[in-house]
């Protein structure tokens, strides 16, 4: 199997996207729209062979860094989620979830100009793409079929491609070396949401049974053992849940998080990061909610014994 890479600027904390060329046919993610990034990244097509007409692109999942410049292509394909939000540049997507910040205690001021901020932020950088279509089960890249993964956690549409042969995997950003991917809410309509934690944690179960030899993540390079970073991942959870748990004494998501983070510039993150762990908790029997408020209804060991059977539960997958 060929890959080449291509490291398309991304303004983000997380550094360059990779851009993925399988087999001079298929393209694994179109980076943001910036001139910079859609030059470097036509390119690379055109070293492949390719141009945005003739290449089939994939994305991981519909963040503006993976998909900014997917509507320059003619053939689109993600997972059905990730297509209804490529579809309006996630405008839907975000008024949902500033509802939802909104309802967990967020000042309305702040919620308002945070929304408005985001649109001013993504101009530019990201346009709908009305191209996307549903991606199957598999898919071919030359003489290599990949398969599909849905793997949600980081964001509900993202999947992964799994080469079996090889043992290759191009993660997105399920899987980064150094950084624990945010679980980022997704919210049903105004008032449900999934449950992040849970969907990653069974993410987590799946990655780790599988047999990798490669990874090619959304940033940066992977050089250990997926095992490892999902063992660091799980620690890193269950550490921000017992956080969670210690501030959770009658505040709600907004003062749970502020109170953990102080003023931390990452609104947006802390805010969706603080709102999946207290419906975990919540869910589990560790939290409770009254009046919009979050009390503690056990105590840490019974989160310590929850951890642990989850960390048991995956790591008897290998």
């Amino acid at each position: 199997m060929k890959v080449e890479i291509a490291r398309v600027f991304n303004p983000y904390p997380a550094g360059d996207t990779n851009v993925y060329i399988i087999n001079d046919e298929v393209v694994f993610d179109s980076g943001i729209n910036l001139p910079q990034s859609v030059e470097a990244l036509e390119n690379s097509l055109r070293n492949s062979g390719l141009d945005f007409d003739s290449a089939k692109l994939v994305i991981s999942h519909p963040h503006a860094d993976h998909f900014g410049s997917a509507y320059l292509f003619s053939n689109v394909l993600a997972h059905e989620n990730s297509c209804w939000k490529l579809s309006d540049a996630e405008e839907s997507y975000f008024r949902l979830v500033y509802a939802h910040f909104i309802s967990e205690g967020m000042p309305l001021r702040l919620a308002r100009l945070m929304e408005e901020r985001v649109k001013e932020t993504y101009k530019g950088l990201v346009l709908p793409c009305n191209k996307c279509g549903k991606i199957g089960d598999k898919i071919r890249a030359g003489d290599d079929v990949l398969q599909i993964l849905h793997v949600p956690g980081h964001s509900y549409g993202h999947i992964a491609l799994y080469h079996e042969e090889s043992r290759t995997l191009f993660s997105g950003d399920i899987m980064l070396d150094g950084i624990t991917p945010n679980p980022v809410i997704e919210p049903i309509n105004d008032n449900e949401r999934l449950q992040v934690i849970d969907l990653y944690i069974e993410t987590l179960k799946k990655l780790y049974s599988l047999e990798i030899k490669r990874v090619f993540p959304g940033h940066r390079e992977i050089r250990r053992s997926h095992r490892e970073i999902i063992r660091e991942y799980l620690e890193s959870f269950e550490e921000r849940s017992f956080e969670v748990f210690r501030h959770a004494d009658g505040k709600n998501s907004f003062e749970i998080a502020t109170s953990l983070f102080g003023r931390n510039r990452q609104v947006f993150l802390i805010m969706t990061e603080t709102i999946a762990q207290v419906d975990f908790l919540r869910d589990k029997g560790i939290l409770e909610k009254r009046n919009g408020k979050y009390f503690r209804s056990a105590d840490e060991e019974d989160l310590k014994e929850l951890w642990t059977e989850i960390k048991e539960m995956i790591l008897k997958e290998a």
